[in-house]
């Protein structure tokens, strides 16, 4: 083991490893004389936006995906200063839960990069077992597919005549797809949930992340990968709560204002995030000392949001242990700087699905054990129809103006 300890500290990179439910990083060595920090690469989003080439981040992006994912993967990078090329590369643990890493410099040969363009459209990286298709948006064309498409939705693979458009996403599937890879072109990628139709006739859901492709492709040109299908979960439909409107507040802020009342002495902050997943957002609405600077009704993207870990793993609750290890993009954008230092997370879902999160957050690290989900059960049914009533009534709010409009 000292032999172990003494290459760990000589080695010419970093080793990391990933508690994968946690979403929480722990770093093994220090890597010395570098310009950037390469543990904060990792874990901050808004960083990697910083200080990586603009063409590499969707592939950096992917390797988080297939990390939580759990499956090997490798991908080289360039700094946005030129430097480089870097390559970082993870495998999982015997252990499901973890995942190991490394990030180095890598001695590549002068043929990775073509005309100053690298990594654009790669159907595989390393190990791969996931859907993924490359579409021509304006043409509705799908123009490659890798073996994992062909057999989930059952076509021909490369080299053989790819199905229309319509043979995997059909009218407001379509739409949808469209949509999103619009999105996707105008600010480097978009993740969400999208449904798709199979040979057989029948839809599915999946989580989908779209990365533009550079090249003679460029501003047409998406990436497609189906990254994993939604979870089911038991649950309680939104709304089953039994109405007492005139019990409750009149607003979604004085309803949250008074759940945070209620364990004021053990928080900082009460934070309701409203899942839009198949908008690829999320809506946030935090209450409390640590959320007076947050602007009422935030949007973030459904992509690194503690709603996707949630769904992703099929988590009944969710602790951050201290959001400065975390590798959540969500926890560096919201939470590090309202000064959260933890939080606990807990799911709701409707007939629909995940349709809402409550978000306990404390300026101290560690402020939640395990016994946060029964100390904090008072608030569970309350929160359920406080939202219910809000949804009610901006369901009718809604009603009643366009029966306005329709009358003038």
């Amino acid at each position: 083991m000292h032999d172990f300890a003494q290459w760990m500290a000589g080695f010419p990179g970093l080793l990391f490893s990933v508690d994968i439910p946690h979403s929480r990083l722990y770093v093994h060595n220090r890597w010395a004389g570098q310009e950037f920090d390469a543990s904060r690469l990792l874990k901050d989003a808004g960083y990697r936006r910083k200080i990586v080439r603009r063409e590499d981040l969707a592939l950096l992006m992917e390797f988080q995906d297939m990390m939580t994912a759990r499956i090997p993967a490798a991908v080289t990078f360039m700094l946005a200063d030129g430097k480089g090329p870097y390559i970082v590369q993870g495998w999982p643990d015997k252990n499901e839960n973890c995942y190991h890493g490394l990030i180095k410099e890598a001695y590549l040969p002068a043929v990775y990069s073509t005309n100053g363009k690298a990594g654009t459209c790669q159907l595989d990286i390393g190990c791969i077992d996931y859907p993924v298709f490359v579409l021509d948006v304006p043409a509705r064309k799908i123009l490659l597919a890798n073996e994992a498409t062909c057999a989930l939705f059952s076509f021909p693979g490369q080299g053989n005549t790819l199905p229309d458009f319509s043979g995997i996403a059909s009218g407001e599937l379509g739409d949808e797809l469209l949509h999103a890879a619009g999105r996707a072109l105008g600010s480097d990628s978009w993740g969400g949930t999208l449904s798709f139709s199979n040979a057989g006739g029948g839809q599915f859901s999946a989580h989908v992340r779209l990365t533009p492709c550079g090249g003679a492709g460029e501003g047409r040109v998406v990436r497609v990968a189906l990254l994993n299908s939604p979870r089911t979960h038991s649950h309680v439909p939104a709304g089953a709560a039994t109405k007492s409107e005139k019990n409750y507040p009149q607003t979604l802020r004085e309803g949250l204002e008074m759940l945070y009342e209620m364990h004021a002495g053990d928080l900082d902050g009460l934070l309701f995030s409203d899942i839009q997943s198949q908008k690829g957002q999320v809506v946030v609405y935090g209450v409390g000392p640590a959320f007076r600077s947050l602007a009422w009704g935030t949007e973030h993207a459904y992509e690194g949001t503690i709603a996707q870990d949630i769904e992703r793993f099929g988590l009944t609750s969710l602790t951050v242990e201290d959001t400065l290890d975390s590798i959540k993009s969500i926890d560096w954008v919201l939470f590090t700087p309202q000064g959260i230092r933890s939080y606990f997370a807990r799911p709701f879902y409707g007939s629909s699905g995940l349709h809402a999160v409550l978000i306990l957050a404390s300026r101290r690290p560690g402020a939640f054990d395990t016994e946060a989900e029964r100390l904090f059960a008072s608030l569970y049914a309350p929160f359920e129809e406080v939202v219910s009533v809000w949804r009610s009534r901006a369901s009718c709010q809604a009603e009643q103006g366009t029966a306005l409009r329709n009358r003038v």
